[in-house]
């Protein structure tokens, strides 16, 4: 019989309890599971996901000897380097982030070695497993808890984060900032490694002596891979460069394509009651009321970006492969219909974007 392994893992010590129970999440999940086991279709370990790894494992070491081995101009050597983000931002959106939800294999094993993939996206899998499952997957949209909307006041993601006279303008520079998420990752993962934080508001459990072989070790191989070999072929400015284009396209593409989910103004920013610290509804409907779909009918976008673009189902079932998210999205909807639930899927990838970019704009007035 197919399971679905529950989304929630251990939570900060400065947690908040969901008290509303209207039963969405146990029918919705009742109904998935029926759906899988009466079609014969596995929730996990599809043999299509270990060809998809195959294919971005293919992309991100081609790309990687073409640029070392190629004797290309520089010229093509750039274009190759962003060639290769896009092949690190597949193994990101693809292989590391279902193994990592334990949503690629039943086997535990499995989902722990494939998740090592983080590591060679230079992202430490111990940190995203806390900053991305729990804190983003828990708390989603919340200030102060999801890690995905602080931006160090550099960029308005909520209307509970304070404004400031420099995000009149992020409409027009998130670009910018978007594309430095990649380097952003980098120096939070440093952050926790050598203080246990990345801000005031995120603190993270404490590393056990596998974790930290395992996140240094990593840091070495990226080392490696990304500065130490290729400088056995090209000038140590040449790969500084390239380094730093790869970096900037790889925080491009995830910062569109995660935010583009939940920055929306269809999308809520429940602001949490005290005493106790509370959101008064269900977990499952909270995921709902600040997630959207988008470009259902992409299937080269759904392809690329793991599922991504249904967010919804994603957030609802993480430990479901995603290439099952097209077959379930439908029973999502009825289930939302049914328990009087707006379910909002934009029809193409330029109508997030501009509801995204919207909201941006009306963020960035003192009044959003």
């Amino acid at each position: 019989m197919t399971t679905i392994a529950p989304a929630l893992g251990k939570a900060p010590a400065r947690s908040i309890q969901f008290t509303g129970q209207r039963g969405f999440r146990k029918t919705l999940n009742e109904r998935v599971e029926a759906h899988l086991r009466e079609n014969g279709v596995p929730a996990r370990d599809l043999p299509a996901m270990y060809a998809k790894t195959a294919i971005s494992l293919v992309w991100w070491l081609g790309a990687y000897l073409l640029i070392l081995l190629g004797g290309f101009p520089t010229w093509v050597n750039l274009i190759l380097c962003v060639v290769f983000a896009f092949a690190v931002a597949s193994i990101g959106f693809n292989v590391m982030h279902d193994a990592n939800h334990r949503g690629y294999s039943d086997n535990p094993r499995v989902n722990r070695i494939v998740s090592l993939s983080a590591e060679l996206a230079g992202i430490s899998g111990f940190r995203w497993r806390t900053k991305h499952n729990v804190w983003h997957h828990t708390y989603t949209n919340i200030a102060g808890y999801d890690d995905d909307i602080e931006a160090y006041g550099l960029i308005r993601l909520s209307p509970r984060v304070p404004w400031r006279p420099l995000h009149r303008f992020q409409a027009w520079y998130f670009p910018l900032v978007y594309s430095l998420i990649a380097f952003d990752f980098i120096l939070r993962d440093f952050l926790m490694a050598l203080f246990g934080r990345s801000d005031p508001n995120h603190v993270y459990p404490k590393m056990t002596a596998g974790d930290k072989v395992t996140f240094w070790l990593g840091k070495l191989v990226y080392a490696v891979l990304m500065f130490a070999i290729p400088m056995l072929v090209f000038p140590w400015w040449q790969v500084l460069i390239g380094y730093v284009l790869i970096m900037l396209v790889l925080g491009l593409l995830l910062g569109v394509v995660f935010q583009l989910a939940h920055i929306s103004g269809d999308a809520n920013f429940p602001e949490p009651k005290p005493n106790p610290l509370r959101i008064d509804n269900e977990w499952g409907i909270h995921q709902v009321e600040t997630t959207v779909d988008f470009a259902p009918r992409n299937k080269l976008l759904n392809f690329y970006i793991g599922g991504l673009n249904y967010q919804i189902e994603h957030h609802l079932l993480p430990h479901v492969c995603h290439l099952n998210y097209p077959r379930l999205a439908p029973i999502v909807e009825q289930t939302c219909a049914e328990y009087g639930l707006r379910y909002v899927a934009y029809p193409t990838w330029r109508a997030a974007f501009m509801a995204h970019w919207r909201q941006l704009r009306a963020l960035g007035q003192p009044s959003g």
